[in-house]
């Protein structure tokens, strides 16, 4: 086994680290969002997302955890394992994944309207799951920093 590390670039959000960090920081918050888009339909041009959406069986959100029952593999969990208020979030699973992992989301306040965020994650794989999953990883990681950028996180946080 060895820890692989894959870092996004440094993505901008055009909002108040407040508002970025109390979504973010709160997974039942972030339940009430995926359950106003699912009830809404999925967003042009989100195919990805459309496929992972078709492999849920069903979801849970608390304010500490996110439950998945995935098709085929059961339930899964991701935790917040750590806080630091308002410049780091800190994921990992709950030991129902075949991988141990963390997931940083660090934040950076540079103006009132200008949070700078980058993602990166960490995790113990051996080198045959390291060749299969690495540039998923890189482009999913990639790209959910993308798609966290473009959430109007002070809007929904008056909605949720």
């Amino acid at each position: 086994m060895s820890v692989t590390k894959i870092s996004s670039d440094i993505f901008k959000i055009e909002s108040p680290i407040k508002d970025v960090y109390s979504l973010l920081s709160d997974f039942s918050r972030i339940g009430r969002l995926v359950e106003m888009t699912r009830q809404m339909g999925m967003p042009e041009g989100v195919a990805d997302l459309q496929k992972i959406s078709e492999k849920i069986e069903s979801y849970r959100f608390t304010a500490d955890a996110c439950y998945i029952t995935l098709k085929g593999m059961g339930e899964v969990a991701i935790k917040i394992v750590e806080r630091e208020e308002p410049k780091l979030i800190k994921l990992g699973g709950d030991g129902s994944l075949p991988l141990a992992f963390n997931l940083w989301i660090q934040l950076l306040e540079n103006g009132p309207y200008d949070t700078r965020m980058k993602i990166t994650f960490q995790g113990e794989m051996n080198m045959m799951l390291k060749m299969l999953l690495k540039g998923k990883l890189e482009k999913g990681i990639q790209g959910m920093g993308e798609m966290l950028t473009k959430i109007p996180y002070g809007i929904l946080n008056n909605m949720i």
